[in-house]
């Protein structure tokens, strides 16, 4: 339990401060873009996109100094300067004072946040794979998608408290600026949860952290990782970024106080989402990790289309709310394995590197990208855009999930009973 708090605790801290970006968006974006239109939002999304496309800078400045000075190091050093940008924002005046200072403000703390979550990310991964015990690397390693879907659950429910409270005009005040500030003070359960954890032993040597060796010796690895995250982080970001959004405003349009029932809807989805993951993660040291990872790809392309129509034009609060839960059932596939499946592939000497880079390459090109792509093919009028693009790309990752390799890595890792076979 310590192993798994040390290292899921920080990880929670990590992605409540990256939802209270997401979740607060649309409230918000008047401070620093001066308008409330369908343009603001896809430009405030659109910053949030940058987060991702500043990953790979810091997937490879905190991978190397994990794989040569241990992960929980580095882990700590992520989280600490993601919870600084959130109190950056917590207190930044709006355009009304500062003028476009403001959006320069937004995007540089917006960089910068992607490069620790592009860091804390392979780090978390790494940390909870290499403390598991025998035959339990899928179990424990799930505990890191409890704590992702763990901040998002923080994050709607502090929104629906403020929903409560006042409303959208409190939201769009100054509940924005205390969900920030309470993401950014977060940082001190993780330095607790931390600080007297030692690092899961591994072998070090004199070439860990090389992107020579990751690109000479792991290049197959590496491109593996980027296809099978690709689709499966497009439907992640599309479920719980992008409907939660659509879905609060459609409920809004029919019904002034109805964005306080789509926010209950998404609440309650994340909960089931997050007591899914340790139970997919103990069947995946069963049966292996190929089928749930097939499942979720397959299962995502048959739903995203129907279930996408159905947010944009439905507020019945039944209908929403079950495709809600079974949108949650489809992604838990690729969430609670995708982690240790990436980790699975490379030598201890390269382990964090290559898990982070082709996480964070994958993320910046169609993860962190889904939510503006989406606002930008529905102020188009063009919303089966967005469907093709998405099923497209879970395709990739259903390839990738078909293709993948039945071999026990080089690292030292205990091969898996599907690795076994």
């Amino acid at each position: 339990m310590r192993t798994i708090l040390a290292g899921s605790v920080p990880n929670l801290v990590q992605w409540f401060n990256l939802y209270v970006f997401a979740t607060f968006a649309p409230y918000f974006r008047g401070e620093f873009f001066g308008t409330t239109d369908a343009a603001s939002l896809a430009a405030v999304y659109a910053v949030f996109a940058l987060t991702f496309l500043a990953r790979p800078i810091g997937s490879w400045l905190f991978g190397r100094y994990a794989d040569r000075a241990g992960r929980q190091r580095a882990l700590m050093f992520a989280v600490l300067l993601m919870s600084a940008c959130s109190l950056a924002l917590a207190i930044t005046p709006g355009r009304d004072h500062i003028g476009g200072w403001a959006v320069v403000i937004l995007i540089v703390v917006s960089l910068v946040q992607g490069i620790a979550t592009g860091g804390e990310y392979a780090a978390a991964t790494v940390y909870l794979t290499e403390s598991a015990s025998a035959g339990r690397r899928g179990f424990f390693s799930s505990f890191q998608a409890v704590t992702i879907v763990a901040g998002q659950v923080l994050g709607q429910g502090l929104l629906l408290i403020v929903l409560e409270i006042g409303q959208r005009e409190a939201a769009s005040t100054w509940g924005w600026r205390l969900a920030f500030a309470l993401a950014g003070l977060s940082a001190v359960g993780a330095v607790w949860a931390a600080r007297r954890q030692p690092e899961a032993p591994v072998r070090r040597s004199e070439k860990a952290g090389s992107m020579r060796l990751l690109l000479r010796q792991n290049a197959r690895s590496l491109v593996w990782v980027i296809a099978m995250t690709a689709g499966g982080t497009a439907a992640f970001y599309t479920y719980t970024v992008t409907v939660p959004t659509v879905t609060r405003e459609t409920f809004f349009a029919a019904d002034g106080r109805g964005e306080r029932s789509a926010a209950l809807i998404v609440l309650v989805g994340l909960v089931v989402l997050m007591l899914l993951q340790p139970l997919a993660g103990a069947l995946s040291d069963r049966i292996g990790r190929k089928p749930l990872l097939v499942f979720s790809a397959l299962a995502g392309i048959l739903f995203s289309g129907w279930f996408l129509h159905l947010v944009r034009t439905s507020s019945d609060v039944l209908a929403v709310g079950a495709a809600y839960l079974v949108a949650m059932v489809v992604i838990t596939g690729y969430l609670a394995v995708n982690g240790v499946a990436k980790a699975e592939a490379f030598p201890p000497e390269v382990r964090a590197l290559g898990v982070g880079l082709g996480y964070a390459i994958a993320n910046s090109l169609f993860g962190g990208t889904s939510p503006a792509v989406y606002h930008a093919a529905t102020a188009a009028s063009d919303p089966g855009a967005f469907t093709l693009y998405l099923s497209i790309l879970l395709a990739v990752t259903l390839v990738a999930a078909l293709l993948m390799r039945s071999r026990a890595d080089a690292g030292g890792i205990r091969p898996s009973r599907e690795r076994r076979g």
